[in-house]
């Protein structure tokens, strides 16, 4: 059962669950509805659709194992009980599964590369290019004040963003025919990209709190070691000020924009509410508890939004 738990903890399959539900809804409710509704013709089909998807998810879970290598003597301050590598199995066996991993990717990169045919070959460097970054961070950028947090938050504001490089000629015939139509639809899926960014962005400032005594005992960096937690609270406070007010901003678009009232509720119940209750936390907070508490409400606000964003 320990074995079991420290798996699915180690994989983060809620994460990846997450990941595709991200990429799933803004381009199968939003944006191949506009482009057919417009009189485009999409170019993805459900198949290469889930080939983009399972290489989005693979390349997230080797981000994943990677970091958790690097991150060996520092999880096992901050997060003892939720060790894998190096406990369940070898640190050696994590490099050998991170390689595998990145190799699957890369070749399925090439196979979507050939489904869309003719292209702008965007697979073949898009997917190497994250891996690498990924890599990056888990090497370098982690331990630093605020580049590894701004490239975390940049990675996950891409996946749903990425469902509008393939569509790049539907979408421009559809902005002839219908203008607005796609203009509107673009704008929801970049949305989707600004609130991954900066709810992502918030979280991992909070991590950083949360991980504060793994993180100094191992030299590890971050904005709160360098600075001290009450100096590393003030700019996460600010940025669940900043979250809260744009989220007030949207419900009150949906108002303005008849959208139904139980979505402006629950936006209000599971957005908007969770992310003043994190604020206020984040301002009065004084243990890595207080911080672990704040970490699963945005994670509920993340989860609510990819809902919500849909216009229902």
């Amino acid at each position: 059962m320990n074995f079991l738990l420290a798996f699915l903890r180690a994989f983060r399959i809620p994460n990846l669950v997450m990941v595709w539900v991200t990429m799933y809804l803004p381009y199968w409710y939003i944006l191949r509805p506009a482009i057919l509704k417009g009189g485009g013709i999409p170019l993805l089909t459900a198949e290469v659709f889930n080939l983009i998807g399972a290489a989005t998810v693979i390349t997230t879970l080797a981000g994943y194992v990677l970091n958790d290598w690097f991150d060996r003597e520092i999880d096992l301050i901050n997060k003892p009980g939720r060790v894998f590598w190096g406990k369940y199995l070898s640190p050696g066996i994590a490099l050998l599964f991170y390689a595998a991993l990145v190799t699957s990717v890369h070749v399925m990169a090439v196979f979507i590369d050939q489904a869309l045919n003719p292209g702008n070959h965007w697979p073949l460097w898009l997917f190497p290019g994250v891996s690498f970054l990924l890599f990056l961070y888990a090497w370098k950028l982690k331990c630093t004040p605020v580049a590894g947090n701004l490239l975390v938050s940049f990675l996950c504001a891409l996946v749903p963003v990425i469902t509008l490089l393939p569509e790049g000629r539907a979408r421009l015939i559809t902005g002839f025919n219908a203008p607005e139509l796609m203009e509107s639809a673009e704008s929801l899926v970049w949305i989707y990209g600004f609130f991954a960014f900066i709810f992502n962005y918030l979280r991992e400032q909070v991590k950083d709190l949360e991980d504060f005594s793994g993180d100094a005992a191992c030299g590890c960096n971050t904005l709160a070691v360098i600075k001290g937690r009450d100096f590393a609270k003030k700019p996460a406070v600010i940025t669940g000020v900043l979250v809260t007010a744009l989220t007030g901003v949207l419900i009150k678009y949906w108002a303005e924009t008849a959208a139904p009232n139980w979505q402006i509720q629950a936006g209000a119940a599971t957005l908007l509410l969770p992310a003043a209750i994190v604020t206020v936390l984040l301002a009065f907070a004084r243990t890595s508890a207080h911080y672990a508490h704040a970490s699963a409400l945005i994670k509920i606000i993340m989860f609510s939004g990819t809902i919500l964003l849909i216009r229902f």
